[in-house]
């Protein structure tokens, strides 16, 4: 065993007199686990609501949605007859998105109202997220239609009644004035049939309906906004982007899950970043307990300094010892750290036995996914703090212990 490892593994196993010294040892040992623990629990945390906002989204966006960057529509025909050749395809749908008045009864109010074809129910799963009623396909009719949750809220709306349908303006292409108020506006009615509930800004914004409905109502025939393709290998969704694009050429863009809600994923990547740094900053005020321990416990061994001096020692010896008594601490921490933190965040997870308290939530408790990226990455932190916090102190101290 090395020599200078062998007397630091004594000094931070015994009691012998430095009652004192070990008692701030272990205080500093602590530190170093609840802290650890402490962020292993809040970036599992920020990983719950992570993949919980994510999958709300998810259920509504589809893997890969490709447009046109010639305009706003696009005849879907050449694209949809090169889709069929790609065998890594499960199934695609056509859409086509228009703003749109809404008016229910005495009250009015502006949304997008989404064609789909009836692809569409399996490209997204689309009836997990069915709250009320029935979905568009099980009608003939095209002038149907299932209505976000919000929409329907400030409609006053309910569902079902065929009296109370919902009607629908979208501005005339082809009148070139808004004076005359009876030319201006495509009208037509639609039934509601359903309420769907994804997340709140969905929810307020979008109507489903057929997509011939859409298309006869905005006089774009055999013309749609997007076409939304659902992969059988989800994960190879980044590097199939790069192939289909290729395969499409410039006339088409192609947007993968992320970079459709781009902003969100920043937002939410933004804010785990920072809880991160602001713990690790309370972490490095942690360590000052490791360097004023491991000062005292320098200065209590300044006999046993001067006796392994006589004994041939050198001061890169000294340094080593102390330096590694040191790491000892930083290391049991840390695994305890991680043992508590991981060990809650897992009870956590499989029982809930912390709620989210009062109110309508989406869920009744906190969210936990644990990453094994996050466990590294504070692991490899708190290793790099206490390296730093343990060789500066042991070099200083050490020289000039060795020299007196």
């Amino acid at each position: 065993m090395n020599f200078p490892f062998f007397i630091a593994k004594r000094y931070f196993t015994t009691k012998e007199n430095s009652g004192l010294v070990h008692i701030i040892s272990w205080v500093s040992l602590f530190g170093i686990a609840i802290g650890t623990a402490a962020l292993i629990l809040v970036l599992s945390v920020f990983n719950g609501f992570e993949n919980l906002v994510l999958s709300m989204y998810n259920s509504f966006d589809p893997h890969l949605k490709i447009t046109s960057t010639e305009g706003k529509t696009f005849n879907p025909n050449e694209a949809k007859t090169l889709l069929l050749t790609v065998e890594e395809i499960e199934i695609s749908a056509l859409v086509l998105e228009e703003k749109v008045l809404l008016k229910y009864q005495e009250k009015e109010y502006i949304a997008t109202a989404k064609g789909v074809s009836e692809e569409y129910l399996e490209l997204t799963n689309f009836s997990s997220v069915l709250i009320e009623g029935e979905y568009i396909n099980g009608f003939e009719s095209n002038n149907v239609a299932v209505v976000g949750r919000g929409v329907a809220y400030y409609l006053s709306m309910g569902i079902g009644s065929m009296f109370e349908q919902l009607n629908v303006f979208m501005p005339n292409r082809n009148n070139k004035t808004l004076l005359n108020l009876s030319t201006a506006f495509e009208q037509s009615a639609v039934l509601p049939v359903g309420i769907f509930g994804v997340q709140v800004e969905v929810d307020a914004a979008y109507i489903i309906t057929p997509l011939l409905f859409v298309q006869q109502l905005a006089e774009r025939n055999n013309e749609v906004s997007s076409i939304e393709i659902k992969l059988k290998d989800e994960g190879q969704m980044i590097a199939f982007q790069e192939q289909l694009q290729k395969v499409l050429g410039p006339n088409y863009m192609i947007k993968n899950r992320i970079q459709q809600q781009e902003f969100l994923y920043k937002i939410l990547n933004t804010e785990k970043l920072a809880v991160f740094l602001i713990l690790t900053f309370i972490m490095i005020i942690a360590t000052f307990n490791i360097i004023g321990s491991l000062s005292m416990l320098m200065l209590d061994k300044k006999k046993d300094i001067a006796t392994l001096r006589s004994l041939g020692c050198k001061v890169q010896d000294i340094q080593s010892l102390f330096f590694k008594k040191s790491m000892l601490t930083i290391i049991l921490g840390t695994g305890i750290g991680l043992f508590i933190g991981l060990g809650l965040a897992f009870l956590q997870q499989t029982f809930g036995f912390i709620s989210m308290g009062g109110g309508s939530f989406v869920i009744n408790t906190y969210p936990i996914a644990i990453a094994f990226k996050d466990v590294l990455l504070v692991s490899v932190t708190v290793f790099i703090i206490g390296l730093l916090a343990s060789w500066y102190p042991a070099k200083l101290l050490g020289r000039k212990l060795f020299k007196n």
